[in-house]
């Protein structure tokens, strides 16, 4: 089962966990709910059953409607007798004036130790504002880790991007920012273990000049 950002993997996710409770109604533990009135309603349903793997997963789904928007959430975590785990999870919210948010994560942890991890958000206003964000995590079997992650946002003040990445005691951050009265901010920040923490950072005005600037 794989469930992604979109509100169709969340209904899937519903659909599946009925199925599974009608499947497997000895080994699955299903619990359900549903509720309206008022213009407003909640949907519910979720099952944790014996996987082929000898492990237990649990799979869930959410849905809610009202005058303000609609929200939506799916979601299953494995664990399996060789310790691994699997986990992945979606979520999408719509506002009635145009607002969105969508996001989905997963994270698995093999038997031998290691483990992945990656998440994805995003945003969207009504007046047009927008914001991005992604990132992963991976670690071996060894300890040995490394993780990274981009952020984008954008809005009638301005906008920002940044990006961060690290692994095994060092860091690096890098942004830039975009005023709306046309000036730009640069800078990049470093950590390594032992040594401690560097900052650079230029600022140029509308016109490109470069002018002073905190950091």
């Amino acid at each position: 089962m794989t469930i992604s950002s979109s509100i169709r993997s969340t209904s899937l996710a519903m659909l599946c966990v009925a199925a599974l409770g009608v499947a497997h109604p000895a080994q699955a533990g299903v619990h359900g709910v549903r509720a309206w009135g008022g213009g407003r309603e909640l949907g519910h349903a979720g099952a944790t059953f014996r996987n082929g793997q000898g492990g237990i997963t649990h799979a869930r789904g959410t849905r809610a409607s009202g005058p303000n928007g609609s929200a939506a959430h799916g979601a299953y975590t494995s664990v399996n007798p060789d310790g691994g785990v699997k986990h992945q999870a979606a979520t999408k919210v719509n506002g009635v004036n145009g607002g969105s948010l969508t996001g989905n994560n997963s994270y698995t942890r093999n038997p031998d130790g290691s483990a992945q991890g990656s998440f994805n958000r995003s945003a969207r206003g009504a007046s047009g504002g927008s914001y991005d964000s992604s990132g992963s995590y991976a670690r071996d079997a060894s300890g040995n880790w490394s993780a990274e992650r981009q952020t984008s946002a954008s809005g009638a003040r301005g906008s920002y991007s940044g990006s961060t990445s690290g692994s095994n005691g060092t860091a690096t951050h890098d942004s830039t920012i975009h005023g709306a009265n046309g000036g730009t901010y640069n800078g990049q920040t470093s950590y390594t273990r032992g040594q401690g923490v560097t900052h650079t950072g230029s600022c140029t005005d509308a016109g490109g000049a470069a002018t002073t600037c905190a950091h």
